[in-house]
């Protein structure tokens, strides 16, 4: 039988991924940022008149930083494709090489899920929910495995 907190997020839930969408402007993306606002939420008691603000808090802060994470990555591309416009053709297809080496030596060093989870995320724009369907997860930790796998292989290609 459900908790208050459960019944409270679950009443909330439909007005979440519809606060969530307006921010990221994405119903897949809203859709992934409520799986996570539920991780955040859950086997936690709030009195029942603070439980509607808290829950918009939270979508709120999850899909605003999701949207901070988009802007730094296409910052980080542009800066990087600046970069190599800069460059001399030649130099720019070792630096190109060389970058595709560091990655696939990466990728190579995923666990099999976690490869599998991070390509079909980030190759194949699955969701979590559908990521998590397709390797026979939940999406919470179809979620953990595509973050895990980034921050391994923004070290590696920092290094």
């Amino acid at each position: 039988m459900p908790d208050q907190s459960t019944d409270a997020f679950l009443r909330e839930r439909k007005s979440l991924i519809a606060l969530a969408c307006t921010i990221v402007n994405n119903e897949a993306v809203a859709e992934d940022l409520i799986q996570d606002s539920w991780l955040r939420w859950s086997g936690k008691t709030y009195p029942s008149d603070k439980a509607r603000p808290i829950l918009r808090r939270i979508v709120a802060n999850l899909a605003k930083d999701w949207q901070k994470k988009q802007r730094n990555e296409r910052h980080a591309l542009s800066a990087h494709l600046l970069t190599l416009d800069n460059a001399p053709d030649t130099e720019r297809v070792v630096i190109a090489k060389q970058d595709l080496e560091r990655v696939v030596v990466a990728l190579g060093e995923l666990p099999p899920k976690m490869l599998k989870a991070f390509s079909l995320h980030r190759v194949e724009g699955l969701t979590y929910v559908q990521i998590g369907k397709e390797i026979g997860t939940v999406p919470s930790r179809a979620f953990t495995l595509v973050e895990e796998a980034m921050v391994h292989l923004a070290m590696r290609l920092s290094e």
